[in-house]
């Protein structure tokens, strides 16, 4: 019997649906990449967590992924994944459907209201069917630019802020097996980890009645927790890259970033994020191992990945091979492993104790 997915795979690609039916291959190892050592003997994992990023799109390149991703789960299940944003292109769930206008937030602005009842919107679908085969496994999802509707192709209508705090609030009340959303942020303690999940949008800038501040206070609480857990912060928008939204680090975005990371008194293993259609692990300045996973649905086959946003940070390694991230997290330390579309490992790291993730060779 064929898998689902690898059915799906024949018939996009037969359709033409990604322009070209093979994963590109470029890639980038610089420092200590070019030469990993041997993975330091860590614990066993206590977590296994799927990070996956840009993941909402019907296309030839999805259905590859996901085929990857089910082979991985195979081999080893996966506890949790964590969706890194823009969840359902283009512009996120349609708040014009019969009782969608009824959504609404909590006090808190991150929970929804009690009672609502969303209305079923099958736009969701396109992140859902092709896991499927990861039956009860969670799937922790934070929001992307296009989940709010802020892409070229939406129209957000005549109360722009009011659309966007539409489409939030849709997003955190769709639930299905494998989207469980607590809020527009919030953390999942999982074993000796802790997940930090934020709408980054707000680093952008405030949208829908959302503040960058009420972003920050949620970090600084949750961090108090990151004591006694390994923490990692889970969001769309990356502190750093060598991708093409380089551009978008303007003065305003890198303070506003700094904002946010600052909240984490320093007590944040990684970063991780999507929004740059490629696979990256950067060091930023001040040490911040950024892992970026955001190969889901939609490549970039020209990136080049020379120049990193910030100065003074690293590019370890880059690519623009469709594919998925790993997280490991053990006692003792955690580990990261990026694997292309069949499963196969294309680049490695593991950090001891709150020290860096190093790069390794891959088992």
């Amino acid at each position: 019997m064929i898998h689902r997915a690898a059915a799906l795979v024949a018939l996009l690609g037969a359709s033409g649906c990604c322009g070209c039916s093979a994963s590109p291959t470029f890639t980038v190892r610089n420092g200590a990449a070019r030469h990993p050592g041997p993975a330091p003997p860590l614990a066993p994992p206590a977590v296994r967590a799927l990070h996956l990023g840009d993941f909402g799109d019907a296309t030839c390149q999805q259905a590859a992924v996901a085929r990857g991703i089910e082979g991985a789960h195979r081999r080893a299940r996966f506890d949790l994944g964590l969706a890194a944003g823009d969840l359902v292109y283009d512009c996120g769930p349609d708040p014009a459907l019969p009782g969608a206008g009824a959504c609404t937030f909590a006090p808190d602005d991150s929970a929804v209201a009690a009672g609502f009842a969303p209305p079923a919107d099958p736009a969701f679908g396109v992140h859902e069917r092709p896991l499927a085969f990861l039956g009860a496994t969670p799937i922790y999802p934070v929001l992307g630019n296009h989940d709010v509707g802020f892409g070229a192709r939406c129209d957000r209508g005549p109360d722009p802020i009011a659309t966007a705090r539409a489409r939030a609030c849709l997003n955190v009340a769709h639930r299905a097996p494998q989207w469980v959303m607590p809020g527009r942020h919030y953390a999942v303690d999982a074993g000796p980890a802790r997940f930090i999940a934020i709408d980054s949008n707000l680093v952008v800038t405030d949208y829908g009645g959302f503040t960058l501040d009420g972003e920050v206070a949620f970090v600084a609480a949750q961090a108090e927790g990151c004591l006694t857990r390994a923490c990692f912060l889970v969001g769309h928008h990356s502190p750093v890259t060598a991708g093409r939204h380089r551009a978008d680090a303007s003065p305003e975005y890198l303070a506003r970033m700094a904002r946010l990371l600052a909240a984490g008194r320093g007590r944040i293993r990684a970063y991780l994020a999507g929004h740059d259609h490629d696979l990256q692990h950067l060091r930023a300045p001040d040490g911040l191992d950024v892992l970026v996973s955001g190969q889901g649905s939609r490549g970039r086959r020209r990136e080049k990945l020379e120049v990193t946003s910030v100065a003074g940070a690293q590019l370890l390694f880059g690519s623009v091979r469709w594919g998925y991230g790993i997280l490991e997290v053990s006692p003792d330390g955690w580990r990261y492993r990026f694997e292309d579309a069949r499963a196969r490992p294309l680049y490695c790291c593991a950090a001891v104790g709150a020290g860096p993730c190093e790069p390794t060779t891959c088992k």
